[in-house]
Parts: C-alpha cells; structure tokens; sequence
C-alpha cells in the first residue's frame, strides 16, 4: 500500500476547513488568551481582598463594589511602598508611591482586557505588558487600545501612624 502525501492546504480540506478558516479559528483563540489577568506578578502578594486580614496588615475591604480598607506601612509586608515608585496589589487595586509618599490608587484591570497593570516609576504611568496600554496616574488613558480611563480611589497617608487610607 502506497501512502500518499498530502501538504497542509489539502490536509485542511480533508478537515473540511479552509486556510482561511483555520486562521479565523487560531486568531479568535489568541484574543482570548488575551484577557488572562495573571500576566503581571503583583509586588507583594498582598492581593487576598480579604476583610480584617491583620496578618497582612490590611483591614477593610479591598474588592468589590465598595472599597475601603487601610494599609500599615509599618507590616514589613507592606513596608516597602514608603519607598517611591514601589506599588502593590491589593484586591482589586493598585497602590504606587509616586514620589515623596504622595500615593494613587486606582483598580488593578486595564480597561482593555482586564489585564493586571504595573507602574513604572521612571515613566510615571500604569502599563499594561499585555497590547501596550498606558494610563496616567490619575487614571486617564494615555495610549491606546485601552478606551476608557481606570477607576480611581482616594489614597490618604498618615505619617504619624504609618497608615495608608484607601476608599
């Protein structure tokens, strides 16, 4: 028996799929592999969303629909954002010291496709690894695809107490 060889356009007719259908096919799975969340490492792990999570010296709510929660600086998991440029998740916010501990907090999700955003100190903005989208600090876009600007949150730092006030 003689085998014959087929090259890859034969092959997918055989399918009954056009090369044309194929790529549709691969292109529609690469865009949803697009909205993974899990492309950014976060800072500090701190992204539990918890409420009352003292051991992370975190209390309040971090995710949700009403965020309100504290952070004490003065937990060595949290310590590091006194030092500017330093951000981390927490929940479904990200938290940066943008200098001089003057802090933002806006939510965590690139408006795109929901990937996890980072802040880059250097350039002074939240980036997004996944399509290139970039966001002020105040939450407006700066660079497209992403449309629609971040939610933003109040971020109150108390020296005396080392404690960072999000709601």
């Amino acid at each position: 028996m003689e085998i014959e060889k087929l090259n890859r356009g034969q092959f997918l007719k055989t399918l009954g799929m056009s090369s044309k259908a194929l790529m549709a096919f691969y292109c529609i799975g690469a865009v949803s592999a697009c909205s993974s969340e899990d492309d950014v490492t976060p800072n500090n792990g701190n992204n539990t969303g918890t409420t009352g999570n003292t051991d992370s010296g975190v209390t309040g709510t971090t995710s949700g629909t009403t965020i309100d929660f504290t952070v004490d600086l003065s937990n060595s998991k949290n310590s590091k954002l006194l030092t500017s440029g330093e951000f981390a998740i927490f929940g479904n916010v990200l938290v940066a010291n943008t200098g001089s501990n003057n802090f933002i907090a806006v939510s965590k999700s690139c408006t795109h496709q929901g990937t996890q955003l980072a802040y880059r100190k250097t350039e002074g903005d939240l980036f997004c690894n996944n399509h290139g989208s970039l966001f002020n600090t105040d939450g407006s876009v700066k660079k497209s695809p992403a449309e629609s600007s971040l939610k933003t949150y109040s971020a109150s730092f108390d020296a005396a107490g080392n404690k960072l006030k999000v709601s």
